[in-house]
């Protein structure tokens, strides 16, 4: 059975996650702390720091139910972390559809991002792209879109493209860079679609949040060729020459006369 639709989770269960941090995935977390506050007279959200146990960073997590990893505290103990997670799996309360479907349960989390972007992207586009998620987050899609198309304006700088339209820049863009795969590109001028028009002076005509999504992950996508990719082939080359050179024997010194 496939199950690599969980690496697209930021929780897969109650002890398993995708951390944000340091990529790693279906690596071991903890609730470090969980605590709640009135978001309303009537309404209360709840907080939960989860910890990674590999890089040990610390995200923030935010919901208007009680989740069932508020139960999973760790603390040194793989046996009794396990034992608590059996526990409460157990629990008549709970309903296995929490446990299986946690990202569901949360409206807002930090790191926005599933995956904090590479910092090898220009931090201009790192900031409105985390802010465009954000906006999501909450369902403001005027926010997001406005968001995304300034990062497509800061891009187009960034990279000498030209162009007095968002399309005419997607287009340049896309003709500059033709080792990044076009699809990301044709994805982004669907945005057009979302321009302030649209959005304050006619209906959305069906847009909704995973649009936006949709549209976001091309640029997260295409940015991560543009920059990260070549990155990582460059280190990569360097460290098979490096291994090359360690192989290659050394011509022997001439003998002193």
């Amino acid at each position: 059975m496939d199950h690599s639709f969980q690496d697209d989770k930021y929780f897969v269960d109650g002890l398993i996650y995708n951390c944000p941090f340091c990529k790693r995935r279906h690596v071991r977390y903890s609730v470090v702390s969980d605590t709640s506050f009135h978001w309303s007279n009537e309404k209360i959200c709840y907080i939960y720091r989860v910890q990674c146990h590999s890089c040990k960073k610390i995200s923030l997590h935010l919901s208007f139910n009680p989740v069932p990893i508020s139960s999973y505290h760790y603390d040194g103990s793989l046996n009794k972390a396990i034992a608590s997670f059996q526990e409460v799996s157990l629990n008549s309360d709970l309903e296995e559809v929490h446990v299986e479907r946690l990202d569901e349960q949360f409206f807002y989390s930090v790191p926005t991002s599933f995956f904090v972007l590479d910092s090898r992207i220009p931090r201009i586009l790192r900031d409105l792209i985390s802010e465009a998620e954000g906006s999501m987050k909450s369902n403001f899609l005027t926010g997001a879109s406005a968001c995304i198309r300034k990062a497509v304006y800061e891009l187009a700088v960034l990279q000498g493209a030209t162009g007095d339209s968002y399309d005419g820049r997607i287009k340049s863009l896309k003709d500059k860079l033709p080792d990044v795969d076009s699809t990301y590109f044709d994805t982004l001028l669907t945005i057009q679609q979302v321009t302030s028009t649209k959005v304050h002076e006619e209906s959305y005509d069906g847009w909704e949040n995973k649009h936006l999504r949709v549209i976001l992950s091309a640029l997260s996508e295409a940015l991560n060729e543009i920059y990260v990719v070549p990155a990582l082939r460059d280190e990569k080359r360097k460290a098979i020459i490096a291994l090359r050179d360690e192989l290659t024997p050394k011509e022997s010194k001439s003998k002193s006369d």
